[in-house]
């Protein structure tokens, strides 16, 4: 018999480890992961350090309590991540998917596109989108204007919603889905929320309201970071690095920490409001004195506070959407905007947000009890301040500075932050330039792309749809 000997080494230089291409199941949890990853990377630190929810203490941490002294390359790693694991690898879902005869799945990562997408505009303001190129033919992509990006991710949110709502294909993986366990109907909440979302940002108030209505409508459909118990694996990220990486680079203190604590002069508690259960949730003083970050939880022990190794990081919420309902009808009633917010405060008296299991903290007390108009007439406990708001104007603080505690870790806060010109009333570090605005572009992109904006925007620029 005739042989060839090449049959026998074909294949000895092929590794069957390396990967070279998969289905679009198999490619969805792992942007599900990076996207997470993304919304809670080590950037979120300096946000809650420039809006004095935290504060850094030793090294380079130092430095970041003055936004001023951030660098270009502090953002590397948070763009490389955004644009190369999470929004190239969804397009390229969202196209198998859509090849298999899955819209429901295309859906779904078109949805993650689009958080993904619309965190990096409202973070940096103009960016790459249109001209992104998933072959990687084109690595100098043209920078979208802002507004061009918010007005693309509305259309691509309403292509996810039409996708999802299909009744064809095998559908969303069930055990590929570690937030919602393959529901459509869960995802589309989520579209909506997000398109809520991306109105607020460009002050498109109407529509804003409108998608929050038909957005997520329960603590049950809350889309949260999942975590778990292993270092270097699915340590939550706050925890990994308050704990393990650089345990006194971070402290809690802060204005932010004043704003719960019971005990401090700032406390924004009154005769209705007690935030003893949600102070000792988010801060206590394991590490530093006034005030660490709660780092209990599974790995270290305790029950779990906000930032455990196994305590889920809200990304997009039930508490968000009531409270841009809230905002939007204060803007334009008291009287509705109050029945508004008193509807997110009877959430919270639930113990919504206060724990991981929305029950409270602990043996802590909580209260949140409905407010009436005379609380926000001058002198009344939401109007005492010293400078005298009309009681539409406390209300609409009041509101932001709910926000800025509940969204805490959370980069909406800045979003809320720079969008309303500091409404909340939040007391920033004193003795820096000026306030921030955005993230630097990263050096990474500066250095590769000819197309990045020059001269590059400082820190306290605004970005366009804030100016």
């Amino acid at each position: 018999m005739l042989f060839s000997c090449t049959d026998y080494v074909s294949d000895t230089n092929v590794d069957p480890d390396l990967i070279t291409d998969s289905d679009a199941k198999n490619l969805f949890q792992g942007i599900l992961l990076a996207n997470q990853f993304f919304q809670t990377s080590s950037n979120t630190r300096d946000v809650m350090i420039w809006l004095n929810q935290a504060n850094g203490e030793n090294r380079q941490y130092v430095a970041l309590n003055d936004w001023n002294l951030a660098t270009a390359s502090n953002f590397d790693d948070s763009w490389n991540n955004g644009y190369v694991n999470c929004i190239t690898n969804a397009k390229i879902t969202a196209i198998k998917a859509q090849n298999e005869s899955n819209p429901r799945l295309a859906g779904a990562a078109q949805v993650i596109e689009a958080h993904c997408m619309g965190t990096i505009t409202s973070l940096w303001g103009d960016a790459p989108y249109s001209e992104l190129d998933v072959t990687g033919n084109n690595l100098t992509p043209k920078f979208d204007s802002q507004v061009a990006i918010y007005t693309n991710l509305q259309l691509l949110l309403d292509k996810a919603i039409t996708n999802l709502s299909a009744t064809t294909g095998k559908g969303i993986p069930a055990d590929k889905d570690i937030y919602y366990s393959g529901s459509a109907a869960k995802w589309i909440k989520l579209a909506y929320s997000l398109k809520a979302r991306y109105y607020l940002h460009v002050k498109d108030y109407p529509k804003a309201k409108a998608n929050a209505l038909l957005g997520i409508n329960s603590a049950s459909g809350d889309f949260k970071a999942i975590f778990g118990n292993s270092y270097v694996q699915n340590f939550n990220p706050y925890y990994s690095f308050l704990v393990y990486d650089r345990d006194d680079y971070m402290s809690g203190d802060s204005y932010a920490a004043r704003l719960i604590d019971p005990t401090a002069s700032l406390y924004r508690g009154n005769s209705k409001t007690d935030e003893s259960a949600r102070f000792a949730f988010t801060y206590n003083q394991e590490y530093f004195s006034p005030y660490s970050l709660n780092i209990y939880g599974g790995d270290y022990g305790g029950t779990n506070g906000k930032f455990g190794s196994d305590s889920a990081l809200p990304m997009v919420t039930y508490g968000e959407m009531l409270l841009i309902i809230s905002e939007v009808d204060a803007r334009s009633s008291f009287t509705a905007g109050l029945n508004s917010y008193n509807s997110y405060r009877n959430l919270l008296n639930t113990g919504y947000s206060i724990g991981i299991d929305n029950a409270g903290y602990d043996s802590e007390t909580f209260k949140y009890l409905p407010y009436v108009a005379s609380d926000f007439s001058a002198g009344g406990i939401e109007n005492n301040s010293g400078t005298t708001l009309t009681d539409q104007n406390a209300l609409i603080r009041e509101i932001f500075q709910e926000k800025y505690i509940y969204l805490m870790g959370n980069y909406e806060s800045f979003s809320d932050f720079r969008r309303s010109n500091n409404a909340a009333q939040i007391q920033l570090k004193t003795g820096k330039a000026g306030t921030p605005q955005r993230f630097l572009y990263p050096q990474v992109e500066i250095n590769a792309n000819p197309n990045t904006p020059s001269p590059v925007p400082t820190i306290v620029t605004k970005t366009p749809v804030n100016n």
